[in-house]
């Protein structure tokens, strides 16, 4: 965490125990995690306090003291004391002024700094390992669903001309409409331009390729680095279709999605039609965060036929070992599925 996750108010709340029990909490936690979130604390402090001072100095009554003086001293007294007051006072009041202007400039400064700080500064929602975060509003009401190890970056607000997110991982988009501002998706080595549409993003590090496949609207997907050598910069998809970039040799590819279940991480619903058991595995895999082994000769090339609709592993494996007559081992997170011996 750092400062750019405190608004301003909590900050000044904070600075001024005016904060309730969490939110002092959630102040403490930030500055006990390191000496740089603590000297930065410091640097609004003095500040709060050069605005305390000017505020001070503003309400300070000079008449009421004045003539607390004047009931101390006698006449003789009073004109030589009354023409160094009116010389005190003509110094007092420009240094009052002028305090006034740095002050208000500081202020200005720093409302500036901190209001643009508030603007440009990243946001950031992430996935554990084995969480999916099925739904995130996004600032100009756009819905994420995020998989499970997966990162997303955005501003705190979209300024500009141009909605523009980052995605490490996997995440489900339903962009809200806007025909003057496009939505922007970096992900990876490509780039993705929507107005207002749904698909899926699929953009781990270490991967091979990055994925679009598109539920509704169009997308276009560009490749963020040129290569001259390469055909297709850019392809236009539309719902039904896969945009595919091959990281090693740059290529951009569309093709028909043929994938019935790459929403299956976030809805939880499985489609097998003649489906290798290969390819079951695999699916089953990702849904669920779980490892499976296939232990037995031929065992990846039984196709299977069937429909699971948001139920439990346990259940889908059980449907597997009987529709094939496997063995069935293992439990919470690794499973092994084997050929039973004739």
């Amino acid at each position: 965490m750092n400062i750019d996750d405190f608004s301003w108010e909590l900050v000044a709340k904070y600075l001024n125990n005016e904060t309730n029990h969490s939110e002092k909490l959630e102040v403490e936690t930030w500055l006990n995690q390191s000496g740089e979130n603590r000297n930065e604390m410091e640097k609004y402090r003095k500040m709060m306090d050069k605005v305390d001072g000017f505020y001070k100095a503003k309400s300070f009554d000079s008449n009421t003291a004045w003539k607390n003086i004047h009931s101390k001293i006698n006449p003789t007294q009073l004109k030589i004391v009354q023409r160094k007051k009116e010389r005190k006072e003509l110094f007092a009041q420009f240094y009052k002024y002028a305090a006034i202007v740095v002050v208000a400039i500081l202020l200005g400064g720093f409302g500036y700094y901190v209001g643009f700080r508030k603007q440009v500064s990243a946001l950031e929602i992430v996935s554990a390992e084995q969480q999916v975060l099925n739904e995130y509003v996004l600032p100009d009401g756009s819905i994420v669903a995020l998989n499970s190890n997966s990162k997303l970056e955005f501003p705190r607000q979209f300024a500009g001309n141009v909605r523009e997110v980052t995605i490490i991982g996997e995440a489900f988009f339903n962009v809200k409409p806007n025909p003057d501002k496009p939505f922007i998706i970096n992900a990876g080595n490509t780039q993705i331009k929507v107005l207002g549409t749904s698909f899926n993003v699929c953009a781990f590090p270490k991967t091979e390729t990055v994925e679009v496949i598109v539920a509704t609207g169009k997308v276009q997907l560009t490749r963020r680095n040129e290569d001259l050598l390469v055909k297709n910069s850019e392809v236009f998809l539309v719902p039904g279709e896969k945009g595919t970039l091959f990281n090693e040799s740059n290529l951009l590819e569309k093709s028909v999605n043929t994938d019935l279940n790459f929403l299956s991480w976030k809805t939880n619903d499985l489609i097998f039609n003649e489906t290798p058991l290969s390819e079951v595995v695999r699916c089953l895999e990702k849904t669920y965060h779980i490892e499976i082994q296939l232990t037995g000769p031929n065992l990846e090339n039984l196709m299977l036929t069937a429909h699971f609709n948001k139920k439990p592993i346990g259940f889908v494996l059980d449907v597997v070992r009987l529709t094939f007559n496997l063995e069935l081992t293992g439990e919470n997170e690794h499973f092994t599925l084997a050929g039973r011996n004739k």
